[in-house]
């Protein structure tokens, strides 16, 4: 083992980092679900995309230190002739992808599932919602078989066996394929939200909240949209280390904004939490100004006559079908303060 090198260092901490948030914040949706009791079955996808999210970070934070991420050139002599670190870090690479793969399609169909609760039954958002879920499972199955075929047999990708063939094109091929349908569904992902909200009233700290998971989710395909970029290193068994710290670091970061972006929805109760409502709660037991001038009208109001007009004046007039049922009352008002206004 050797201390991690160029885009090893990217990828080392941007693993450790992402690992740690992704927990945190899975365990902040835990609490706030358990607190609501609405604990689902997007819940129990997501958790499981975590787990193997955790199994590829940790695979390649180990490839870290066997020389992941570096030029064929600053390997020492010793390590290209023996193979060791390369080998390693083949093994590890290649068990990553298959975790990678399918923690992406358990992300996506969290997310998915959530979505599925917002459109209710308005049938075509659900019919897309589960072409979306379709089409990233069959990208996954497609990626997952590419990537076990690549070498025959397999064990000569390490270099176990000497013997065999690799088609290191068919790992471009396959992850190039896998990624263009990450990207559709992601910004599918990104943009369902606000077609089925459009017509929804929210309020602002809603609308807000909606807006960076949109921006969250965007830039989890911006990332995969990179990775795509550095597909094409595959074909090139010489540089395979290098190849393995920019494809690792790229898919770190799209899975780890995927989780982050996909956990946030559900944190969205911890807002009518009494300290995130500065802007009411000091405000609240306070009368306003004009209630106090109200206050101060009523207080100052005092009754100057009360008469009442009816039987003793008009005994006359009364005819027995009025009596006793129409009566007039006078009543005088008046105030002793007169109240400024703000031009005197």
């Amino acid at each position: 083992m050797t201390p991690p090198q160029g885009d090893a260092v990217a990828l080392l901490y941007t693993s450790i980092l992402l690992l740690v948030i992704s927990w945190l914040v899975f365990i902040a949706r835990a609490g706030v679900r358990r607190w609501k009791k609405i604990w689902g079955v997007d819940d129990i996808v997501m958790f499981i995309g975590l787990l193997l999210f955790t199994v590829t970070c940790s695979l390649c934070i180990v490839c870290c230190f066997y020389g992941s991420g570096q030029l064929a050139a600053t390997l020492s002599a010793s390590d290209k002739m023996k193979g060791i670190k390369v080998l390693i870090v083949a093994l590890l690479f290649f068990i990553a992808e298959f975790f990678y793969a399918s923690a992406a399609v358990t992300i996506k169909c969290s997310i998915a599932v959530t979505l599925l609760r917002i459109a209710d039954s308005r049938r075509r958002y659900v019919w897309t919602i589960w072409g979306i879920i379709a089409a990233t499972a069959m990208s996954a199955i497609v990626f997952i078989i590419g990537v076990a075929n690549i070498c025959h047999p397999i064990t000569t990708l390490w270099g176990e066996t000497t013997t065999g063939s690799c088609n290191l094109q068919l790992n471009s091929d396959v992850s190039l394929f896998f990624s263009a349908i990450e990207i559709a569904t992601d910004w599918s992902l990104a943009i369902l939200p606000a077609v089925l909200l459009w017509n929804i009233k929210m309020k602002s700290r809603v609308k807000a909240s909606v807006a960076c998971i949109l921006g969250l989710a965007a830039f989890a395909s911006c990332a995969t949209i990179v990775r795509l970029r550095y597909l094409s290193l595959y074909s090139d068994p010489a540089e395979f280390m290098f190849a393995t710290g920019k494809i690792g670091l790229w898919s770190i970061i799209e899975e780890g904004m995927g989780i982050f972006a996909g956990s946030l929805p559900a944190l969205r109760p911890l807002l009518s939490l009494p300290c995130f409502n500065f802007s009411t709660a000091g405000n609240s037991n306070k009368p306003s100004s004009a209630n106090r001038l109200n206050i101060s009208k009523r207080t100052n109001i005092k009754m100057d006559t009360f008469q009442q007009l009816g039987d003793n004046s008009d005994k006359d007039v009364d005819t027995e079908s009025q009596k006793h049922i129409l009566k007039e009352t006078e009543i005088t008002v008046t105030s002793n303060d007169r109240i400024s206004t703000p031009g005197e």
